[in-house]
């Protein structure tokens, strides 16, 4: 399985136990996980009280009255990071993401190789 680094593997970890998971056991939110390790993601949702019975990366988001969806709002998110959680969300629960705005922004080798992964364990490829 690719990880960025240690440090992605470790916050993997993290939140599969926080989750009460294991590999292989719920691809939507392994999927979703996986992405919300990622050290610059896992950052900005570490310090939260995570609600488990959703994705961590609810922490991140906001509901918007006007358009009737969530959306990401953390300060701490760059684009590239914003679109890898739209990805992941997308992976868990069908939240809506164009691919050409994902894979425009996400440039970075290492990144693309993570979103590959989220859908490999999605499809538990």
């Amino acid at each position: 399985m690719y990880f960025l680094n240690e440090e992605h593997k470790k916050n993997f970890e993290i939140l599969l136990r926080l989750y009460m998971l294991s590999r292989g056991e719920d691809r939507q939110y392994e999927a979703t996980i996986y992405v919300a390790a990622v050290p610059s993601v896992f950052y900005l949702i570490n310090n939260k009280e995570i609600d488990t019975t959703c994705s961590p990366l609810y922490e991140l988001m906001k509901w918007d009255e006007e358009r009737e969806k969530w959306k990401f709002v953390s300060p701490g998110l760059t684009g590239a990071t914003t679109r890898m959680c739209e990805f992941a969300l997308s992976l868990y629960n069908g939240y809506e993401v164009k691919l050409d705005d994902v894979f425009g922004t996400v440039v970075s080798r290492e990144f693309i190789d993570v979103l590959l992964q989220a859908i490999k364990i999605r499809s538990r490829y």
